[in-house]
């Protein structure tokens, strides 16, 4: 790789870093913690992509890493001691979308059926068989009073459920906005990067974004927060009916890969867009007398 293009990388990492770092600091996660999850995944990704021996060269991770051979092997014996992960968290989300999705719980106009917490007949749409369909083992009361709890579903008169909203939107700090951080980081760098490395002009992945030249007002941007929620729920849920009914078209289908879209409504913070340097000099520190120090 050129010299050039590892500093302009660099210089990415950087900006890129910058509010998830804030995150971690006011979440008390330290430098040495995070060095350690990036020592994991520099490990995971060379042995994934660029080591496709039959067995784990740990020589030449720690070539390709600029790891220690024994900072590689402690990466890979505490991954292979390490519980298996338990992702329970989008089974809300998921519970949401099924009751929005599938036929068996929509009625006319692709509205939502009020249903009881638990059908007379096996087959019959209810609540329990919705979690069961959609959550695998996951019990149905709790998932029910999570739902009632942030306003997702609203129990009737007549003993039944109805959905309020099709998305489900996690407390603050919850572990469910916490992986939610992670996938939504892991997407959009997966396309951002995959696009720096295309073969051609016209290939790659849909990634664009639309921005303001000069700025808008503090209540313009409310304003627009209003708009784009409303509007940009719309198309998602549009979107999701697609998916729903393509994936049945494609049912059996071999090589099918999970794909989706992601869109982030981004305020710009003029003082994160400023480098350490400025930041320094702002601070009254004279940069080169440091140097001559």
């Amino acid at each position: 790789m050129g010299q050039n293009v590892k500093e302009h990388l660099r210089l990415a990492l950087r900006m890129m870093l910058k509010p998830l770092v804030k995150l971690l600091i006011s979440q008390g996660v330290t430098h040495g913690d995070f060095a350690e999850a990036a020592k994991d995944v520099y490990v995971e990704v060379s042995i994934r992509h660029f080591d496709k021996g039959a067995r784990v060269n740990q020589s030449r991770i720690a070539i390709m890493t600029g790891l220690t051979r024994k900072e590689v092997k402690n990466v890979i014996n505490r991954a292979i001691s390490a519980e298996p992960d338990t992702k329970n968290y989008s089974r809300p989300s998921r519970v949401l979308a099924g009751w929005h999705s599938d036929p068996k719980y929509i009625g006319p106009y692709g509205v939502p059926l009020e249903i009881p917490y638990e059908s007379a007949g096996v087959e019959g749409p209810s609540f329990v068989n919705l979690v069961r369909t959609y959550s695998g083992d996951m019990a149905p009361r709790p998932m029910l009073k999570e739902l009632i709890r942030v306003g997702a579903v609203v129990e009737l008169e007549n003993s039944t459920f109805k959905a309020a909203r099709r998305d489900f939107e996690p407390e603050a700090l919850s572990p469910e906005l916490v992986e939610r951080l992670g996938k939504m980081g892991h997407y959009f760098f997966s396309t951002t990067a995959a696009n720096i490395e295309k073969a051609e002009q016209g290939s790659g992945y849909f990634d664009r974004r639309v921005f303001t030249e000069e700025g808008l007002a503090p209540e313009s941007i409310r304003e627009f927060d209003t708009y784009i929620k409303r509007r940009g729920q719309e198309f998602l849920e549009e979107l999701d009916n697609w998916f729903v009914a393509t994936e049945k078209r494609d049912h059996g289908k071999p090589k099918r890969q999970n794909t989706g879209l992601c869109m982030i409504h981004y305020v710009v913070n003029e003082e994160d867009e400023e480098d350490l340097r400025d930041l320094l000099v702002e601070r009254g520190l004279e940069i080169n007398s440091q140097r001559e120090s």
